[in-house]
């Protein structure tokens, strides 16, 4: 199939069935703004395909390749430690202590607290900034971490026993 065909046959698809792709694309992703890269992502795929006459069901063949494509995502994503910026959530707290003995005090606090977080393994220390200083529930801290919440109280448990034997050590 020359260039021009395969397009046309990528976009007829696009056209007939774009808005249940993106439909199906929202209900099995955790992020809703994920949709159009993933969306993007099948149509290139289709796009890569030598033989469209092949096809023998242009619909079901597209829903596998979302399929596998929502697989693939959700592997990168699970694969992925979450991201927590340390500096962001301390500098919050700096900016609440007033008195300079007090400040003192809490950035020595900080400091200590920011080592003991290195320490951990990153899913642990996730959890435990999510849920101390986020304010975020076990529940969303597992669904922000792809784990079961069991798993989430886990991590959480585990951190702020580190944090605290840690600062019975430095006292």
């Amino acid at each position: 199939m020359t260039n021009p065909d395969r397009n046309r046959f990528v976009a007829r698809i696009a056209s007939q069935y774009g808005r249940r792709l993106r439909r199906f694309l929202l209900h099995r992703l955790r992020n809703p703004a994920d949709v159009p890269d993933l969306a993007q992502e099948v149509f290139l795929r289709l796009l890569r395909v030598d033989r469209h006459d092949a096809i023998r069901s242009p619909e079901a063949y597209l829903f596998t390749v979302a399929s596998h494509v929502v697989h693939q995502h959700t592997l990168r994503q699970n694969s992925m430690p979450p991201t927590v910026d340390l500096d962001e959530v301390f500098a919050e707290i700096q900016t609440s202590v007033d008195e300079p003995l007090r400040q003192a005090d809490t950035e020595q606090r900080i400091e200590n607290l920011k080592a003991s977080l290195t320490q951990l393994p990153p899913s642990s220390a996730a959890a435990l900034m999510l849920h101390r200083f986020a304010g975020h529930s076990i529940e969303e801290i597992a669904k922000a971490l792809g784990v079961a919440r069991p798993t989430a109280k886990k991590y959480i448990a585990r951190a702020l026993l580190h944090c605290r034997e840690r600062q019975k050590t430095e006292e």
